[in-house]
């Protein structure tokens, strides 16, 4: 593909190994491999490894800008590229989310109405409270439906009290069903509670102590940082065609300033995107990472308390084939703790093959092209970042071949685990 492999990568910030000359090369071309325009390649991706609490490896490869009619304009992937995330943000959010619980603002077993100021209810379970800990675990019994956000001119109030986003045959707290609009709710509290907007409270607590200059706005970006910013991709007119802009094309498409002026804090956190929206580095996500590696620490400095991370962790809910409790074949996930995903290395959604050993928590996100990865073995001081930014064929024809992932995400696993990793 043009403009790969690109002579930046040779510079410190977007390439370095402390591996094994053996292991650096078989992972370098396992990530080049994944390079290209057809079947399971990619425009672009990104990987950061650390091994016991050390980073150990990274690798930025590909195009984070494509321009089909002028080459020498195709851009490549660094470390300071920003691309939008998808799910990985809600690890975000909660972390924002369980700082106002740490602070005793928020209890995670509270009915929720008492923060949002109106009663949130399951139209099939009126009596039944629905708390912090079922939108965060996403047993809520709400789903995505008519649409996953609420619209951007509409209010979580008159949204949950009208439109028919429930579950209405499962009780809240009894079934899992993914649903980025738990996430807006989060927002919104966090909100009513801090009384600040979303994207300024996130950037104030959870953002700058990271030391991260990413955000859920785009109108926090100067021109230079929106000149870095990666595009995300996908082939809509068959492999043999070309990779079309999904997100973040240039010019980049700004929020209306007005809009955001006018903007009550409480009433729709949804406009800020804190399911999927943040815009953030590979560098910057290594900088999470880091933090939950650390059980809550970076650089000194306490984001969370080392028993939040731990809880954070904790699996709420585990998939019960018996019952069933939970959509597996659409969601994916077999295990899920307070915003964050469980892969047992026994499970359908195994990291790798042959591995029961290695267990994997973190998150996944998947929208517009991307896919992306951060996730560590819990209990240890080992994890790793990863992210693509588009695909060449869909979903459906990247199934994994060994677990409920997709191929993509099954492809960085495998190579980083059984290269990092080996038993």
């Amino acid at each position: 593909m043009p403009g790969h492999p690109f002579r930046i990568q040779n510079k410190a910030e977007n390439y370095n190994s402390l591996l094994s000359k053996t292991a650096t090369r078989k992972l370098d071309a396992a990530l080049a491999d994944m390079i290209g325009g057809y079947g399971e390649k990619v425009p672009g991706l990104a990987v950061i490894v650390y091994k016991n609490g050390k980073e150990v490896y990274r690798n930025m490869m590909g195009n984070r800008f494509l321009s089909p009619r002028k080459k020498n304009w195709n851009l490549p992937v660094t470390s300071d590229s920003r691309f939008r995330v998808a799910s990985i943000s809600k690890v975000f959010t909660a972390t924002g989310y369980m700082q106002l619980v740490e602070e005793g603002k928020i209890n995670l077993d509270e009915d929720v109405s008492r923060y949002l100021g109106f009663t949130l209810r399951n139209p099939g379970y009126p009596h039944k409270p629905i708390t912090s800990r079922m939108l965060l675990s996403h047993t809520s019994s709400i789903r995505d439906y008519p649409t996953p956000y609420v619209p951007f001119k509409s209010n979580v109030k008159s949204f949950f009290t009208s439109a028919d986003c429930w579950t209405r045959s499962k009780a809240p707290g009894s079934y899992f069903s993914y649903c980025n609009l738990n996430f807006v709710l989060l927002a919104t509290i966090m909100e009513k509670v801090s009384g600040q907007r979303f994207d300024k409270y996130i950037t104030k607590k959870v953002l700058k102590p990271l030391d991260i200059k990413g955000s859920f706005n785009l109108r926090d970006f100067s021109d230079s940082d929106l000149q870095k910013m990666g595009t995300l991709y996908r082939k809509t007119k068959g492999e043999s065609g070309r990779y079309y802009a999904q997100i973040d094309d240039r010019p980049i498409d700004l929020p209306s300033a007005s809009m955001l002026s006018s903007y009550r804090p409480g009433t729709n956190a949804g406009i800020f995107s804190p399911q999927g929206g943040l815009r953030i580095s590979p560098e910057e996500l290594g900088h999470m990472l880091e933090m939950l590696l650390n059980r809550g620490k970076y650089k000194g400095r306490e984001i969370l308390k080392p028993a939040t991370v731990q809880l954070m962790e904790k699996p709420v809910w585990n998939y019960t084939p018996a019952q069933p409790n939970g959509d597996i074949d659409n969601d994916a996930i077999e295990s899920y703790g307070l915003a964050l995903q469980y892969f047992s290395g026994s499970g359908s959604t195994k990291p790798t093959p042959n591995r029961p050993d290695f267990d994997l928590v973190g998150h996944l996100g998947e929208a517009y092209g991307f896919i992306g990865g951060l996730m560590w073995q819990p209990g240890t001081k080992n994890g790793f970042i990863f992210l693509q930014n588009g695909f060449a064929t869909d979903y459906k024809h990247n199934k994994g071949r060994y677990s409920r992932n997709y191929r993509w995400e099954e492809n960085f696993m495998k190579a980083i685990i059984e290269n990092v990793f080996p038993k």
